[in-house]
């Protein structure tokens, strides 16, 4: 926990009843909010945008890709927002920039909603990033003069506005974790600076620190400065950027960029306004073959710090890579003057970028295929000889490879006597835990095991040894050791 937030009094008196719930109930798993680390600037990172604007009959609705469920079915509500961030975590995605929309900012709020009711299930989500866009934060309204101090009240004051509604709904003792940051520094973006904002070159990084510390005070995340991300395409821009990729700006699959010794590289699946714009721009999907490629050139360079997705839901302008309706798209609009076409998937797969993404991300990063941490257990300490016990484990998925019953993935017992205990393996059911829908139990995602045990006849003291395995014997990740005493009188 980090010391000093304005927020611990409150995250500590949660983490304390948490922690009672623990004792409470032996066979009832806590909340089980983790501590992550933050991103070293040495590590490759995949991120994508956010937009929030998405309500049942509002929001962008004129794109040619039809999501799953159809436009309706885009609530903005909390448990839509589940969805998309499991769909993030399926794609192995690590941090999402969230757009700052004034309009829809309660959407925003069910966004923040949802990822603390995930990390409370024990899923490590994606960290969280603000992406402030002037000309929807400032669309009919003055342009701030950030030569001003009102106006530098105004520009600070919309990442400020983030912040609060996130602590609001995320005061356990690891919220900070989740948010996006560098080697300490919490990451900011910003699109076209010069854009509906007045004298960019005249705001400095002291002007922005100064205001979020005398928010959230001198020894909250803050403390350690700030990470600006900007666009590429940006003057003038703010002074202070320490990173720029290319975001919204060109019509490419691959496009890379170098700036302050980091290179970036934004990837796209295709992009596609003509419901929108006459006679507007076509960049084909051709069923997934050019974000494939994109893909694989950006995994083969070894000196790529960062791959931004452009983006995985703004669907209007066709850039989305949510999971569509391969049957229903592509939607031309009437009356837009959209005849061209495009395929979604060559094997009209809905998930087609998302597996696509997964594999691209798996290849790029440095995170293993096979990793697994232990959340929780109830393992008893005492049992009677013969006695039969019912017991839980959480298990989370901390590698790049989803698991299926299909792949041999299970949960087992290591001894060299397996039948010690009763069963010594346990494994997924393909039918269960969102499978069918995700393909499998993701990175980030938890999974509980329900171990039935059975004691030896035997009285004495045996240490047990658990773990995930594949296939057999390729065991994996954190080991959970446990002594379990047999004896006449537990």
């Amino acid at each position: 926990m980090k010391n000093g937030s304005r927020f611990n009094l409150n995250r500590m008196s949660i983490a304390i009843t948490l922690m009672g719930g623990f004792i409470a109930s032996s066979h009832a798993a806590p909340s089980l909010y983790t501590s992550t680390p933050s991103f070293d600037m040495k590590d490759k990172v995949v991120s994508t945008s956010f937009f929030h604007w998405f309500a049942t009959t509002g929001g962008q609705l004129s794109g040619p890709w039809i999501p799953l469920g159809g436009r309706p079915s885009w609530t903005g509500e909390t448990e839509w927002w589940k969805g998309q961030i499991k769909q993030t975590m399926m794609a192995n995605i690590d941090m999402l920039y969230v757009h700052l929309i004034p309009s829809t900012e309660q959407q925003r709020i069910n966004l923040f909603i949802a990822l603390n009711e995930l990390r409370s299930e024990g899923y490590d989500v994606p960290r969280i990033a603000p992406f402030l866009d002037p000309i929807i934060a400032w669309n009919d309204k003055p342009n701030p003069n950030l030569s001003k101090v009102a106006g530098k009240d105004d520009f600070v004051g919309q990442y400020i506005r983030f912040f609060k509604q996130y602590y609001r709904v995320n005061q356990d003792a690891y919220a900070d974790d989740y948010i996006a940051k560098f080697d300490g520094r919490v990451i900011f973006n910003s699109w076209h600076p010069q854009l509906n904002l007045d004298n960019v070159t005249m705001l400095s990084r002291e002007d922005v620190m100064i205001r979020l510390v005398a928010e959230f005070g001198p020894d909250s995340i803050f403390s350690n400065d700030i990470y600006m991300v900007s666009t590429v395409n940006s003057s003038p821009s703010y002074k202070f950027v320490d990173e720029k990729v290319y975001q919204f700006e060109v019509h490419e699959y691959l496009e890379k960029h170098r700036y302050n010794g980091i290179k970036t590289a934004q990837i796209k699946p295709g992009y596609w306004d003509q419901n929108v714009r006459d006679p507007g721009f076509l960049l084909p999907r051709d069923g997934g073959k050019h974000y494939a490629r994109a893909w694989k050139s950006a995994a083969k360079d070894s000196s790529l710090s960062r791959v931004y997705i452009e983006s995985f839901n703004e669907y209007d302008e066709g850039s989305g890579i949510y999971a569509a309706d391969p049957v229903k798209s592509p939607w031309l609009k009437p009356g837009s003057g959209n005849k061209k076409s495009d395929t979604w998937s060559s094997t009209d797969d809905p998930y087609e970028y998302l597996h696509t993404t997964a594999a691209g991300a798996a290849a790029f990063n440095d995170i293993p295929a096979h990793d697994a941490k232990i959340l929780w257990h109830d393992f008893p300490d005492t049992m009677a000889p013969g006695e039969t016990q019912q017991a839980n484990v959480v298990v989370r998925n901390a590698g790049d490879a989803s698991w299926t019953a299909a792949a041999g993935y299970q949960f087992g017992n290591k001894a060299n006597r397996p039948k010690v205990f009763g069963a010594s393996r346990y494994l997924l059911d393909d039918t269960k835990d969102e499978i069918p829908i995700y393909g499998g139990i993701f990175r980030g995602r938890a999974k509980t095991f329900q171990i039935s045990l059975v004691a030896p006849s035997t009285p004495g003291s045996y240490e047990t040894h658990w773990g995930m395995m594949q296939g057999k014997g390729k065991w994996f990740g954190e080991e959970l050791v446990h002594t379990i005493t047999v004896t006449t009188n537990p």
